[in-house]
C-alpha cells in the first residue's frame, strides 16, 4: 500500500512538472480557448472584462480627425509605432503582410505614429520601405497613447467590431504568423456570433 501511494504521488509530481514546461499562453479570460495566446502570441494578454476603446481623436494623413469609433463594425489591430523605434520598424513588414492577407470588410491594421515631428516623416518611411498595404495616422500630442496608458513602443491593441479593447501586446510580434491570424480570426468570428 505504501509503495502504491508513493507511486501515485510520484506520478502526480511528474505530470505537474511536464505540464509546467508546456506553454499554454497568457490567457486570463476564461472565454478564450486555452492555447490561443501561445507561440508567437504568447505575450498577447486578453482582458478579463470589456474595456471600451478611447474616443480620443487622432489624425489621418490628410489632417482629418478620426477615432476608433470610425471603424465600428470591423475588428482593428491598432499599432502604436515611431520611425525612431527599431522594434517597430522590424515588425512593420509583418503588419503590412497581415493587412494584405486579412484586411478587408472584417479587419484592418491601423497604424498610429507617435513621431513628434508631424506625420511627414512617418509617411516618408511608409513610402520608402514599400509598406504598400498600410497608411499611417498621427498622435503627435500622445493624447491617444496616454488615454490608453501605452508607455512602450511598439504596442498593439486589438479592438473588436463593437468598439471594445479585447487585449494588447507590448513589444514587437510576428503579426503575419499563423498564431496571430488564429487569434485575430477568433475575435472576428466571435463578433459574428453576437
Amino acid at each position: 500500500m505504501k509503495n502504491k501511494t508513493i507511486y501515485i504521488l510520484s506520478f502526480i509530481v511528474l505530470m505537474g512538472g511536464v505540464f509546467s514546461f508546456y506553454d499554454l499562453g497568457n490567457t486570463p479570460n476564461t472565454n478564450v480557448p486555452q492555447g490561443l495566446t501561445a507561440g508567437a502570441m504568447k505575450r498577447f494578454v486578453f482582458h478579463d472584462r470589456a474595456v471600451p476603446a478611447t474616443t480620443t481623436k487622432f489624425q489621418d494623413e490628410s489632417g482629418n480627425e478620426v477615432s476608433f469609433s470610425d471603424y465600428k463594425g470591423k475588428v482593428i489591430l491598432v499599432n502604436f509605432w515611431a520611425t525612431w523605434c527599431a522594434p517597430c520598424i522590424r515588425e512593420m513588414p509583418d503588419l503590412n503582410n497581415l493587412q494584405n492577407d486579412l484586411g478587408g470588410e472584417n479587419f484592418e491594421v491601423v497604424l498610429v505614429s507617435e513621431n513628434q515631428d508631424g506625420i511627414e516623416s512617418s509617411l516618408k518611411f511608409i513610402k520608402d520601405n514599400n509598406i504598400s498595404n498600410l497608411t499611417t495616422h498621427i498622435d503627435d500630442n500622445r493624447n491617444v497613447a496616454r488615454t490608453l496608458k501605452t508607455k512602450a513602443l511598439p504596442t498593439s491593441i486589438l479592438i473588436d467590431a463593437d468598439g471594445f479593447e479585447v487585449g494588447r501586446l507590448i513589444g514587437p510580434a510576428e503579426w503575419n504568423s499563423g498564431d496571430a491570424k488564429a487569434l485575430i480570426n477568433f475575435v472576428i468570428s466571435k463578433g459574428k456570433q453576437t
